[in-house]
């Protein structure tokens, strides 16, 4: 399953190619919230219950419901749903080392854990004692950034032509 780096890096994904590209400035606290989104779902290490309601695809149409009551931005809170859901998405296509394997995706309609055997992801380990520790989670991170930096950067360039487009003044 991704890291936190992994999933802030889907929600910015999110964020960034989701923002109007008429916006003539992209709000830091609005990319910061749907950041926030993508990243939320592991709050559930608090509790003990990992991977199991936050991991849901109702959890983030839930976290969409509450930011829009919140800011009245159908926009956001769409951005905010999309984004929980990278995660849900992130956490399916990585690897999982500790049981019950998978994601609660479909909570509360099936309590049933799906998990794809996809490998896209490393599993982060959180086995601090083991002498690979370091080398493992370092090596889980560059394969996330080396695999989400490219559409990253895609969505850059593509939104920035597009603001280009709509700043040119109309010759016709």
């Amino acid at each position: 399953m991704p890291s936190p780096v992994g999933h802030a890096l889907g929600g910015l994904i999110v964020g960034l190619a989701l923002v109007p590209c008429r916006a003539s400035s992209v709000s830091t606290g609005v990319i910061g919230t749907i950041v926030f989104a993508a990243v939320a779902p592991d709050l559930d290490f608090l509790w003990g219950r990992h991977n199991q309601e936050t991991h849901s695809l109702v959890a983030g149409v839930l976290a969409g419901l509450a930011v829009f009551a919140w800011k009245r931005n159908a926009w956001l809170a769409i951005a905010v749903t999309i984004a929980w859901a990278s995660h849900v998405l992130f956490d399916w296509l990585g690897s999982d080392t500790t049981p019950p394997l998978g994601v609660m995706a479909f909570w509360p309609f099936s309590r049933e854990y799906y998990f794809s055997n996809a490998f896209f992801f490393e599993a982060i380990s959180r086995r601090y004692w083991l002498d690979n520790f370091i080398t493992h989670n370092l090596w889980a991170v560059t394969k996330e950034i080396v695999i989400l930096g490219p559409v990253l950067a895609m969505v850059m360039l593509v939104r920035s032509r597009a603001r280009r487009r709509f700043r040119r003044p109309d010759t016709a």
